[in-house]
């Protein structure tokens, strides 16, 4: 049994509670595409620049209501800012995950310092999975991101088959392992609306996700890569924190009657990561009815 303290049943319900990563140790590493892409221009950080930017993320999400809770950042984890990829919170408590890249593996041992041992679920134990995969659309419907790298097929096997257990419906996107994980190709924005990357998910996941009632609003390539378009968090009640530089992006949310709230984020996403990649939710209200 769990204390069930933390919980998520959905990608939108309304955000109450959040865990995040001071940026104390952060920095760019040649271990993905993005961050090899702007090392090779020369670009460096601005580190005051990027406290800056972590305390206005911050700002903006007490602002709307949410609780930030903190892990404690460590020297030789250069992505722990990342929290989204260390554990996933469910309907049932924390998952703790299995991350890949072995300068990222060390973060399990803080994730398991923050949460009470009641509070952890399950612990993945096949292959390897990250929180940057897993998309728990709503009660009953959750997707898992499959690139053979970060997460691949016998991670994303396990986790799902937690959720089969209990009758979701579920399924593994697959792309190319330049993308990353699938929140920088997929976000939900709101109840049974996404943003997505749509020339590069495939078809047919793009026929799943619509058949379920989900709309897709389009994001290019470049937005998705170079400026990390897809990677925002969702609020609840139709808000939305997506980076400043995302302007088309920003803009087209907006039309859709979302009300973004747009913190400046590019020393983050130059490295690799955004606004939903720096967030793990840790309890939403719950979308589930009757």
């Amino acid at each position: 049994m769990t204390s069930n303290r933390w919980f998520i049943d959905s990608e939108t319900g309304e955000l109450s509670d959040v865990l995040l990563c001071p940026p104390d140790n952060y920095s760019w590493i040649p271990s993905n595409d993005i961050a090899i892409q702007t090392m090779a221009k020369g670009v460096r950080i601005d580190r005051g620049a990027l406290a800056a930017q972590f305390r206005e993320l911050v700002s903006a999400l007490e602002g709307a209501g949410a609780a930030c809770h903190f892990l404690q950042p460590h020297a030789g984890m250069p992505y722990q800012v990342y929290t989204r990829d260390s554990s996933q919170t469910t309907p049932w408590g924390t998952v703790v995950t299995r991350l890949m890249r072995p300068e990222r593996q060390a973060e399990e041992r803080e994730i398991r310092t923050f949460f009470q041992p009641d509070d952890i679920w399950k612990s993945a134990t096949q292959g390897h999975i990250e929180g940057g995969d897993i998309h728990i659309i709503r009660p009953g419907l959750v997707a898992v991101g499959v690139t053979g790298g970060r997460t691949d097929e016998a991670g994303a096997r396990e986790f799902l088959g937690w959720f089969e257990q209990a009758g979701w419906t579920t399924r593994m996107i697959r792309f190319p392992e330049h993308f990353l994980h699938l929140d920088v190709i997929f976000t939900m924005v709101t109840e049974n609306l996404a943003i997505a990357a749509v020339d590069v998910l495939d078809d047919e996941d793009l026929d799943w996700f619509r058949a379920q009632g989900i709309r897709l609003l389009p994001v290019s390539y470049k937005e998705a890569m170079r400026d990390m378009g897809c990677n925002v968090l969702a609020l609840g009640r139709d808000r939305v924190v997506s980076p400043r530089h995302s302007t088309r992006i920003n803009e087209m949310l907006r039309a859709e009657g979302l009300t973004v709230i747009d913190p400046e984020l590019n020393q983050f996403s130059q490295g690799g990561g955004s606004i939903h990649c720096m967030t793990m939710p840790l309890r939403r209200a719950s979308l589930a009815t009757g």
